[in-house]
């Protein structure tokens, strides 16, 4: 399955639904970012080429996905939707789309929590003057986590820190009508302590790497010109399309309590 089907994959046939949220999550250098990235350039190609059209909000804490790279992966999609890929006037064209694609998207850098709360609300104003902006991403939702440990004064669990942003985005989502992508480590979503707070609904990403190399949701997946994501599964899991609203008590499957 070539990179312009990874939505698909995600998804199923309808695509990215409006208003919805989706939780790609993982161990450590999993491909989280990569799956993140290529899931925004679909958003971001034309109708013409499978895309969404969007203008996209990103909210940057790990600095993983610059321009540059985005660039490179929308023109994935493009040629992964063209016959005319080898041309060299196709290769142009695709080029000259891909920069119009990436003018669409505004990047918000962050070093802080409070970066990041500025920027959530930021994001507010920026849709209400640009009505094209249809998504927020966010990569990576749990990367300042340790940064704030020495300031804080009571204990904070790493469920509950994700579960208030998990929150936040959610409200957001709601009241700018728009849709929500975000990368985060897979250890905050155990609930060691039982906590409790009110259910999400999510379309869930599961990257894993186990001894047959990366998987996405239980199927096998290859970072190279693009992303390409095999139909047959390796093992039991989460199936691709499905969306499920998590009460975020039970350890999710295929992970163990730390």
């Amino acid at each position: 399955m070539v990179s312009g089907q990874l939505h698909s994959s995600v998804y199923g046939p309808c695509g990215v639904d409006d208003q919805s949220m989706t939780e790609i999550s993982g161990p450590p250098n999993s491909g989280k970012s990569l799956v993140l990235q290529q899931l925004m350039a679909h958003c971001l190609v034309p109708y013409e080429y499978g895309g969404r059209q969007m203008s996209i909000i990103l909210i940057n804490l790990s600095h993983k996905i610059t321009k540059e790279s985005l660039g490179k992966a929308v023109l994935d999609e493009l040629r992964s939707h063209s016959k005319a890929a080898e041309d060299p006037s196709a290769e142009a064209k695709f080029t000259e789309i891909a920069k119009r694609c990436v003018s669409r998207v505004r990047i918000l850098a962050c070093f802080s929590t409070d970066d990041v709360s500025n920027s959530l609300r930021k994001v507010t104003y920026m849709v209400a003057s640009d009505s094209t902006v249809e998504l927020i991403a966010l990569d990576t939702l749990s990367e300042f986590f340790w940064l704030d440990h020495p300031s804080r004064k009571q204990f904070l669990s790493k469920y509950k820190f994700y579960q208030e942003w998990l929150g936040t985005l959610s409200t957001l989502s709601r009241k700018c009508l728009i849709s929500a992508m975000f990368t985060v480590d897979y250890r905050f979503l155990i609930n060691q302590h039982g906590e409790r707070f009110p259910a999400v609904e999510v379309h869930t990403v599961k990257m894993e790497i186990g001894e047959g190399g990366f998987t996405l949701n239980g199927l096998p997946v290859l970072f190279e010109n693009g992303i390409k994501v095999s139909t047959v599964a390796v093992k039991s899991s989460i199936t691709s399309c499905q969306r499920k609203v998590f009460d975020r008590t039970e350890v999710p499957p295929g992970h163990t309590s730390l």
